[in-house]
């Protein structure tokens, strides 16, 4: 396509600060099938490496801002209704699943004129899914909750629905930005008091809430197993959310209760500072697809956002590192901003901008797939910013995904991958990030298969942990290693493949 690397044939690439050597710019394109809808079209389709589509889903309805690629082989998608009134950026009110015949499987509406979901969806791992949606506040009940004028606003709220048969689903959990609000307008009104103390609820007078309608524009959804936290992003309120899963809706409604002991209250927030009065950079300007960083890639449990900047003409996306605090919470010092400072990890190019709209997703190789969705531009890049593949169509991509070559969902399709090609050599990569805290990703590759053992020591030589033993499939891996509890300094990381040791250094830096 002509918009390829003519488009990014000039990269900058921050990573703790400064340029990362160019060597990791030698990266290769991790092998798989990339799905994405025209966002407003009726049509999914699934691209190979050399960008021919080889199976096409048809839908009944327009949709298409996101969709997902079950391990059954059918597409699950968000869908426009016509039955609601709530009708802000985004609007769905369907979800829907076509299996790999192109039927229909399955189709349930959450729409009317008082809630209709919106923008993303998200599978979860026991088959239910997560919905976005607005629920309609009328002026009065606004007012009466401390917003400080009288104008009907649509708050978010996050609803997890069990498919029950063809058109039906059981909502068996909910979480409302409504029960967790604060203001500081009203002593006389609900919701009373000083927002600067409470970064953990959301000042109802922040953001656009003057014009009324959508107040926060979440247009994002992403669920972590290994938590069992969401992440959610605020178009018009510059920040991502994350909030417990763990909770019953009765809890998500309160403050306490859950692995974290909250309730729904937002266990971490970034982006946006002066939302809760603390000082600090205001990075995002419009904020879409945060998400989490699987387990089995490198930068695992960080959250990846794409920076519009709108106005600007540049977008960003950024790699955060979650401040854990060693449970399921985050560290915060009071009256301070959340950390960190600034991203560990973020991609630039000249010429690389969605004023809104935008996707990105870390693959297991280290490289990420974005979507210029503007501009219906899909590329992935390595580490160090050069591009590894790239798609170009008209209209509109609002996400892609990546999904590699043994994932399930491709047999139902009749797609038979052809085996990915094991390295030549025995490779143990350079951990990354490097300095780190207090997790980084170590990645090696196996030319053939075998009894591996991956260790960490202190400079004595004394283990400190071990991250793998017992065999291993030939191919590329990824192993994450968190340093909580350990010391600054430098350590040694030492891979064993039959017998034989590979060594190199890494970083703590506290």
């Amino acid at each position: 396509m002509q918009r390829t690397l003519r488009h990014h044939l000039l990269f900058i690439l921050v990573a703790a600060g400064s340029l990362l050597p160019t060597a990791a710019a030698l990266a290769t394109p991790y092998a798989g099938y990339t799905l994405w809808s025209p966002n407003g079209g009726n049509s999914s389709y699934l691209l190979d490496m050399d960008n021919a589509v080889v199976h096409t889903w048809i839908h009944a309805r327009p949709g298409g801002y996101s969709a997902y690629l079950l391990e059954d082989g059918s597409v699950l998608r968000p869908a426009l209704s016509n039955n609601s009134s709530l009708n802000g950026g985004g609007a769905a009110g369907i979800v829907e699943r076509r299996a790999a015949d192109g039927t229909l499987a399955w189709e349930y509406w959450y729409s009317s004129n008082l809630v209709r979901s919106h923008h993303d969806i998200e599978p979860l791992p026991n088959g239910n899914v997560l919905l976005i949606a607005w629920e309609r506040k009328l002026a009065a009940e606004a007012v009466a909750a401390g917003l400080d004028h009288s104008i009907e606003i649509w708050p978010d709220h996050i609803v997890e629905v069990e498919p029950t048969g063809a058109t039906t689903g059981n909502i068996v959990w909910t979480w409302r930005f409504w029960d967790h609000l604060i203001q500081d307008h009203d002593p006389t009104k609900a919701n009373y008091g000083i927002v600067a103390d409470h970064p953990e609820l959301m000042d109802i007078n922040v953001g656009n809430g003057m014009l009324g309608g959508d107040w926060t524009h979440i247009n994002a959804v992403s669920y972590s197993p290994e938590l069992d936290q969401i992440v959610i992003s605020s178009h018009n309120l510059d920040e991502f959310y994350v909030i417990d899963h763990s909770t019953t809706t009765a809890e998500a409604a309160g403050h306490t209760g859950g692995n974290a002991g909250r309730g729904g209250d937002i266990l971490y927030r970034w982006g946006n500072p002066a939302n809760y009065r603390a000082s600090g950079p205001h990075y995002f300007n419009v904020v879409h697809c945060s998400t989490w960083i699987p387990a089995d890639c490198p930068g695992a449990g960080n959250i990846l956002a794409f920076n519009n900047r709108e106005g600007t003409n540049s977008s960003i996306v950024a790699e955060i590192v979650p401040p854990h605090d060693g449970t399921y919470t985050y560290a915060l010092t009071p009256g301070a901003a959340y950390g960190p400072a600034a991203p560990t990890w973020t991609y630039s190019a000249a010429g690389f901008y969605s004023n809104h709209l935008g996707g990105c997703q870390r693959l297991p190789n280290g490289n990420t797939l974005i979507a210029e969705s503007t501009s219906a531009y899909l590329f992935e890049v390595s580490s160090a910013g050069a591009v590894q593949w790239s798609f170009a169509t008209s209209g509109e991509i609002a996400r892609s995904l990546r999904y590699g070559v043994g994932y399930p969902g491709l047999g139902p399709l009749g797609i038979v991958a052809a085996e990915e090609a094991p390295p030549a050599d025995l490779r143990l990569a350079q951990n990354y990030p490097n300095p780190f805290n207090p997790q980084t990703t170590i990645s090696y590759s196996l030319p053939a298969p075998a009894p591996v053992r991956l260790c960490v020591f202190a400079e004595s030589g004394r283990e400190v942990a071990r991250l793998v033993d017992g065999p291993q499939a030939a191919g590329e891996h990824a192993v994450s290693f968190n340093a909580r509890g350990l010391a600054s300094g430098i350590y040694l990381y030492q891979l064993t493949v039959d017998g034989e040791p590979v060594t190199k250094k890494l970083m703590v830096l506290k």
